[in-house]
């Protein structure tokens, strides 16, 4: 034989073991720095943080703090709040009708309450937390201050509040907060710089005070409200059906870097929960690090009798890494890096004249001007505008290429308004969607608008014409997603995970993968962009996507996280907000409202969740008079006479979507083809539903929703704060409620004056 040489080795069969090296290699090198460095030196972090002689948390057999142990710390014009250093419990008492609220399990309750073991040491706690040892399996484990006989180290007196420092010697951490009271709420603060991870476990979680306002159902009104969809509360009862399930669901909607646990329930859009127990309630609203929270909410016996709610902040969260290049096989970590930024959050303590979730409502709109700078509308006697999306054009499959398909040009809409104005529609919003290249199912960067529809001269002449009938134009625009490659390189300007797989939003319409726009990329594309728009001549843009979704990106060259993502988009909303007088968004995350003009398409029902009992608005109450929303289009509503009742009762504007060719034009489309469209279809339909939602709603459009109950069986009412009722039956039949008959499947308006 002869001896083997170099150049007889064949590079293409050597280059499977070549590629098995180096993902072993990369396997053990995750491992090695997901591990402690040595034993030693972990023994020495645990020793240089961990008190010799840890004095427990106050250990009460069981049972809930004393009474005798609480002082005062703090007082103002509102409220007092009362601690105890021995285990790191308050409570604070309400001047307005002296009620009170604990950190604790409500004390009335207590003695009903039959639970054991580690959950009773759980709902005894002032912490819990998940952490995981990443050297081990990737077993999560759920533990609790007591549960770990845990201990205070630090206890001190703070500028109106305390501040208090617990200790976990099972997984060797520290955890600092700070609670403070301030106006009509107590606020409760993790000092990021402060947590210790001295040990192997990672933590993953924490829930401060968890159990405060929790409840036992006791036959008297109370629930739990949250914020899925326009609003939802469960109604404290007992669990007759033995209902498992618990409410869990990340703050402004999953992350895609990450890996989510899928539902179907709607993406919480507003940082806020409630609770009314009996004639009190609170509002929790989760203002610090509120990108990193979920809202979390167990029923009444699940875990106790107690049914409770808060915020779970998290810390890290799973994603896969593949170990091939298919990235068909892989294992599920979690992120090395602690997620930073302190975590705040607000109750509100709402006495029982606010109590309920318009009082809810009501506070958090509070939040909202004083906080986030949302300011009351100022419509004196505007007519209520009519908010019409045209439909330029979509792409259907051809045999070579996608098709055109023309909806709407810009002459047609022309036509389209002069029709709306001449019989009695004095104000249109007009969304244009559609108008790139390509239509509704294409996104890009550009500022082109599509020859056949009229071209940029076309879009120019619509929106002058639009302003000497005093409507406005705004562009739908989509910055999120790019499909048609134009100055975007989706391997270097696209969104990526931890492993650096670039993140696809998938089309079922079709049937393709969309590269989704690293956000910094979307920003300086819009600033550059923004101009062009300008020079249209239009009023605004519809901003899709961005401020509806939040995703890190860990693209090297863009990297960031939620809390900066949120602040890119926001960047980006007041871009165009300094640039253009109007900015709309679909729906929209709460952080995106402070620079809104108006919110299309905003959910009007909930997830009809096994845990959830009713829909409730919510969101709109706290809207109504700032920021103008819709609900679905009239052409499109499920129920179509209830979903009507529906927008009335909620305060809704009047919201159709059209285009000038005929519906069947459309069938074939990949976006549209589901909608009955054509606007001399609509037209009759249009009008007449315009004429009501004037009538029950053209004198409130800047007022503020004062309360919505519900009044008879199936029978609501909205009260606005000049003292308007709009009461709605939608039951079959007429019925007659407070001297008032209303006929079935329909509403009266009750004008009133601000005394009422």
């Amino acid at each position: 034989m002869t001896g083997l040489r170099l150049q007889d080795i064949k590079p293409l069969k050597l280059l499977p073991w070549v590629v098995t090296v180096i993902i072993v290699a990369t396997i053990g090198i995750y491992l090695w720095t997901h591990s402690s460095s040595s034993t030693t030196d972990t023994a020495q972090a645990v020793k240089s943080v961990m008190p010799a002689n840890l004095k427990l948390a106050a250990s009460t057999n069981g049972e809930l703090p004393h009474d005798a142990d609480f002082v005062k710390v703090a007082e103002n014009d509102t409220l007092v709040l009362y601690a105890d250093k021995n285990s790191g419990h308050f409570k604070v008492d309400d001047k307005r009708d002296g009620h009170e609220i604990t950190s604790y399990p409500n004390p009335t309750d207590w003695q009903k309450e039959k639970i054991s073991g580690t959950w009773r040491s759980h709902l005894l706690s002032p912490i819990m937390m998940e952490t995981i040892d990443t050297s081990k399996k990737l077993e999560v484990m759920v533990s609790s201050l007591l549960s770990q006989k845990g201990g205070i180290t630090s206890w001190k007196q703070i500028d109106n509040g305390f501040a208090v420092t617990f200790v976990l010697p099972t997984t060797n951490m520290i955890i600092p907060v700070e609670v403070r009271i301030q106006d009509d709420y107590v606020e409760t603060k993790i000092i990021d710089t402060g947590i210790v991870e001295a040990g192997k476990d990672s933590l993953l979680s924490l829930k401060v005070y968890p159990f405060m306002g929790a409840a036992q159902p006791d036959g008297q009104e109370g629930y739990i409200l949250l914020p899925d969809g326009s609003g939802a509360i469960y109604n404290i009862k007992d669990n007759m059906t033995n209902e498992r399930s618990v409410y869990k669901e990340p703050i402004y909607g999953g992350d895609m870097a990450f890996t989510s646990a899928l539902t179907n329930r709607r993406t919480v859009t507003m940082p806020i929960y409630g609770i009314k127990a009996k004639d009190n309630g609170i509002l929790a609203v989760a203002d610090q690090g509120d990108e990193y929270g979920y809202i979390y909410a167990a029923p009444s016996g699940v875990y106790s009798k107690y049914a409770w709610a808060t915020i779970e902040q998290a810390y890290r969260l799973p994603y896969y890494q593949p170990t091939s290049n298919d990235g068909k096989t892989g294992f599920t970590t979690y992120s090395k890096v602690k997620f930073g930024e302190n975590r705040s959050v607000r109750y509100y303590l709402l006495p029982k004249a606010s109590s309920d979730y318009s009082g809810m409502a009501a506070k958090y709109r509070q939040y909202l001007m004083e906080v986030e700078g949302l300011k009351q509308l100022t419509t004196g006697n505007s007519s209520m505008p009519l908010y019409l999306d045209i439909i330029g054009g979509d792409s259907q499959k051809g045999f070579l290429q996608n098709k055109f398909i023309t909806g709407t040009t810009t002459d047609q809409a022309k036509l389209i308004l002069e029709r709306l104005h001449a019989q009695g529609i004095p104000q249109v919003v007009v969304t244009y969607q559609g108008w790139q290249h390509g239509g509704v199912s294409t996104y890009g960067f550009g500022a082109q608008v599509d020859k056949r529809l009229g071209g940029n001269a076309g879009m120019k002449s619509f929106a002058e014409y639009a302003k000497s009938k005093g409507d406005k134009v705004l562009l739908e625009v989509n910055y999120q997603l790019n499909t048609d490659g134009k100055n975007f390189n989706p391997k270097s300007e696209a969104l990526q995970d931890q492993a650096g797989t670039i993140l696809k939003f998938k089309r079922r319409q079709s049937n393709d993968e969309v590269a989704q726009v690293s956000p910094q990329i979307s920003l300086d594309r819009m600033k550059s962009n923004i101009s062009k728009f300008k020079a249209l001549g239009i009023d605004g843009l519809s901003v899709m996507g961005l401020g509806d979704y939040l995703d890190s990106d860990y693209n090297r060259r863009y990297h960031a996280n939620r809390t900066k993502v949120k602040e890119i988009q926001k960047e980006f909303m007041n871009t165009i907000q300094t640039n253009l007088p109007t900015v709309s968004i679909g729906n929209g995350n709460a952080y995106a409202l402070s620079n809104t003009s108006s919110i299309r398409r905003i959910p009007g029902d909930y997830s009809y969740d096994l845990f959830l009992d009713e829909a409730v608005p919510f969101s709109q109450i706290a809207l109504h008079g700032i920021i103008p929303y819709t609900l679905n289009w009239g052409n499109s509503r499920d129920e179509y006479q209830k979903d009507f009742l529906r927008s009335i009762e909620y305060g809704a504007a009047p919201t159709f979507g059209v285009i000038y060719a005929k519906t069947e034009e459309m069938k074939k489309a990949y976006s549209v083809w589901q909608y009955s469209l054509n606007f001399d279809e609509w037209e009759a339909s249009l009008l007449k539903e315009y004429q009501r939602f004037s009538e029950a709603l053209g004198d409130v459009q800047d007022q503020f929703i004062r309360s919505n109950r519900t009044i008879a069986r199936n029978v609501k009412e909205t009260v606005y704060e000049n003292g308007q009722k709009i009461i709605v039956n939608y039951n079959n039949e007429q019925i007659s409620v407070d001297g008032y008959h209303v006929p079935g499947n329909d509403f009266i308006v009750v004008k009133g004056s601000v005394a009422q």
